[in-house]
């Protein structure tokens, strides 16, 4: 059965987690199995463990959270130790840190198609970028119009010959002018999308490339030289650059953020994701095997992105960890 949720945007606050008291028990665990524990530091645990059944139960999930991110903790604590020698006297919540640090390297390590654009280094490089949460408005020099979501990034080459939007990363809503003369093309990764005189959007999110069309026709080709043609009302998913299957769509839905709302439709948990990736700074990393039964329903305003966290939260089942360097670590405690 899967785990469904509806919301307007209200979130739902009988479900919270104490992350203070989670961090207090995860440092003592490190803090304790450490080699340069003392006997006092063991006896001031066994204090503080003693000292309610919180604590206990706060150990208890701080064991099964450290199942998962041991291994990783590991190899990252291995690279640092041949980077620099340890500190005599660590604070706990220092070492925390590092484990924390070895999830994420870990996980950039496993799923580099994941984490392979870094939003930072595509605002650098780009013509035009915008942070999480802010979208903008541009008008080209030959009349085209682009509205760019927040954290977006997109490089412009309009030229004698033909106009060329390459699409970095994020999300565009295009209204084409049509010039007969200079063909306009998009680019996002390996995939091309020719303007056969349309408005629509293209997206870009890590490896998968999604293409809606509003108003008239786009061709899409694929790294395998695939092609299709897109009219209006139809969308297109492109995923490792493949392409998928042409899809006949509610537009008022799709692109409902263009007018400052987002709204889920039995949705997954890459959706969901990829979502708030657009609106909150920094990532949000998870096990989608944990998460493969999800589906989540509601409409939200893009300008209260944290109720889109919390309502998601709110299902009994979902915890939100927020971690060190504006990373939030989804985690379902129904896994095993």
């Amino acid at each position: 059965m899967k785990r469904s949720s509806t919301a307007s945007g209200e979130p739902d606050d009988s479900h919270r987690f104490d992350e203070d008291m989670l961090d207090t028990a995860l440092s003592w665990h490190l803090r304790v199995k450490d080699d340069s524990a003392t006997p006092q530091d063991r006896l001031d645990f066994q204090r503080w463990i003693s000292a309610c059944d919180s604590h206990q139960a706060a150990y208890q999930e701080a064991l099964q959270l450290w199942d998962d991110i041991e291994a990783p903790a590991q190899l990252f604590g291995q690279y640092h130790s041949a980077q620099q020698s340890r500190p005599t006297q660590a604070a706990p919540r220092y070492r925390l840190g590092w484990a924390v640090a070895a999830v994420l390297m870990l996980t950039m390590l496993l799923s580099f198609e994941l984490w392979r654009d870094p939003a930072r280094l595509d605002r650098w490089m780009a013509d035009i970028a915008t942070s999480s949460g802010k979208a903008q408005q541009v008008e080209l020099e030959d009349g085209s119009s682009l509205f760019l979501d927040g954290n977006s990034a997109l490089d412009i080459a309009l030229g004698e010959s033909q106009r060329e939007l390459t699409l970095r990363r994020g999300r565009l809503w295009i209204d084409a002018y049509r010039d007969s003369q200079r063909p306009m093309r998009i680019v996002a990764g390996d995939i091309s999308v020719t303007v056969l005189g349309t408005h629509f959007a293209v997206s870009r999110f890590h490896s998968r490339v999604t293409i809606t069309v509003g108003e008239g026709r786009v061709a899409v080709s694929d790294a395998y030289q695939n092609q299709a043609v897109l009219t209006s009302g139809q969308q297109l998913i492109v995923d490792n650059g493949k392409l998928g299957e042409t899809q006949q769509i509610d537009t008022q839905l799709a692109l409902a953020w263009k007018e400052g709302r987002i709204i889920f439709d039995r949705a997954g948990i890459d959706d969901v994701v990829e979502q708030l990736e657009r609106l909150l700074p920094g990532r949000v990393i998870f096990n989608d095997q944990e998460f493969a039964d999800l589906s989540f329903s509601g409409s939200f305003s893009t300008d209260h992105p944290d109720i889109i966290l919390e309502t998601l939260t709110s299902l009994s089942t979902i915890e939100a960890h927020h971690l060190p360097g504006n990373m939030i670590w989804l985690r379902s405690t129904s896994a095993g």
